[in-house]
């Protein structure tokens, strides 16, 4: 079968063309169209004002302060021999702290979804408790009594451990995902 040129230039152009279509298509075929709804993927924030990322920045450096105490109490207490008023001084740094946490989520204005005083109550009574086990823990390491001190250590990482649940320190206001790794 004999082809002339005209022919064969015809056909080139042809399947030159079918696949140009066929890679450029899809892109073509969207230029014409509505884009696509991504409010369910993306939530729409608002940008927050500058108080409250600084009501956030000052919970999350309290909640800092107030770990790295019980860290720090903790492990003083479990030493041979403690250092007593090195203790009861980090536990009153520590009760500050706490007291200026509650303070700083006390101001916190109620974000999108969660009403005013909803972790406020729960947030109050898990710092008491943790205050209640710092003092238990001192007590116990006063008396050197070493199984006291580590279930005094338990129970302050089982209230710090409910304290980083209940907290609303994520981005929406909601509270940090759980299972927390303590």
């Amino acid at each position: 079968m004999r082809v002339n040129k005209f022919a064969a230039s015809a056909i080139a152009v042809a399947a030159c063309a079918s696949v140009a279509v066929g890679v450029a298509g899809p892109s073509l075929a969207a230029v014409g169209a509505p884009d696509p709804d991504m409010s369910h993927v993306l939530p729409a924030t608002e940008p927050k004002s500058a108080a409250a990322v600084h009501q956030q920045l000052d919970a999350v450096g309290q909640l800092g302060d107030a770990l790295t105490l019980v860290s720090r109490i903790g492990k003083e207490a479990q030493s041979r021999t403690p250092d007593v008023d090195a203790l009861k001084e980090m536990q009153q740094r520590l009760r500050a702290s706490a007291n200026r946490l509650g303070d700083s989520l006390r101001q916190s204005p109620p974000a999108v979804g969660r009403p005013a005083a909803a972790p406020g109550d729960d947030v109050h009574d898990l710092l008491k408790k943790l205050q209640k086990a710092i003092e238990k823990l001192i007590d116990a390491a006063t008396k050197h009594d070493q199984p006291g001190v580590q279930a005094a250590i338990t129970e302050a990482l089982t209230v710090v451990k409910d304290l980083l649940a209940k907290l609303p320190l994520a981005e929406d206001g909601s509270t940090l995902p759980a299972p927390l790794p303590l």
